[in-house]
């Protein structure tokens, strides 16, 4: 699994990327620095619908609060209903 540093979807900060094993890039995981968002895991999906500031900052809080739980969360998007959705390892 190569690292690469790209922008974070959520905030913008650059951040290390890299795929989930076996997800053959669907899913990128960003360890992103910044203390108000977090690292996340990202489909492609959602990283392609995820334009709306209100939702980018909703989905900031919700990694920053999961990051002091120890948890990281995936953000997935389901396309026909038009959806984000949020799983947690």
């Amino acid at each position: 699994m190569k690292e690469k540093q790209e922008y974070c979807p959520l905030c913008g900060t650059q951040a290390v990327a890299r795929a989930r094993r076996g997800s053959y890039g669907q899913w990128v995981r960003y360890d992103c620095g910044n203390p108000q968002c977090g690292p996340v895991e990202i489909s492609t999906k959602a990283r392609r619908s995820l334009r709306e500031p209100a939702r980018q900052a909703e989905l900031r809080a919700l990694a920053r609060s999961s990051r002091e739980h120890g948890k990281v969360p995936r953000v997935g998007f389901d396309g026909p209903r038009g959806e984000f959705y949020v799983e947690f390892d």
